[in-house]
């Protein structure tokens, strides 16, 4: 399957009390560690996405900018990215350091949607090009919740297994990555 990669950074991260994107784990910044992991899957077009004042560049990756001002969270700039590739899109967060490569290839990029206790894992999935029409229509509604416009493109719903929620772990605070023994998975 040919396919896109998408890093998302753009977050204001409130909870963090900082920019998660440019948080130092284990000698690198969140977006590097993550980045790289997207990388050694050799998408078609591997994207960054990311407010242009956080400065986040790599040489492999293409920025997709928020527009300044944007309030349209996860929803506006998955859609932004979708539309520029128009081709499966595989979306990666920033907070997910637990997420391997070995999981995204194996799990993840045969395509759907994990669905856990809370809903659907819209940050680490893949996002079809048909799912624009709905995307945009909410996006122009300013229904900007993911979960809504997810349960409308009906996607293929994969149950997450009690093994697989570790991958799918957020860092939201800066004690989600102080426990020392937890190291960057890369496979």
């Amino acid at each position: 399957m040919s396919y896109a990669a998408v890093l998302l950074c753009g977050g204001r991260s409130t909870r963090m009390g900082r920019d998660k994107a440019l948080f130092e784990w284990h000698g690198q910044p969140l977006w590097a560690l993550q980045i790289e992991k997207l990388g050694t899957l050799a998408p078609v077009r591997l994207l960054l996405s990311c407010r242009e004042e956080q400065g986040i560049r790599h040489p492999a990756a293409e920025c997709v900018y928020d527009p300044p001002g944007s309030d349209d969270g996860p929803l506006g700039a998955i859609t932004r990215c979708l539309e520029l590739v128009q081709m499966p899109l595989l979306v990666l967060a920033v907070d997910m350091p637990w997420m391997t490569a070995d999981f995204l290839r194996e799990r993840v990029l045969p395509g759907g949607f994990f669905r856990g206790e809370h809903g659907w894992e819209a940050l680490c999935a893949v996002y079809e090009p048909r799912m624009l029409p709905v995307m945009q229509k909410a996006l122009h509604q300013r229904h900007l919740a993911l979960q809504p416009v997810i349960d409308a493109c009906s996607p293929l719903a994969r149950e997450m297994a009690s093994e697989d929620r570790a991958f799918f772990r957020n860092a939201n605070h800066p004690d989600d990555l102080a426990v020392p023994f937890l190291k960057p998975p890369m496979r």
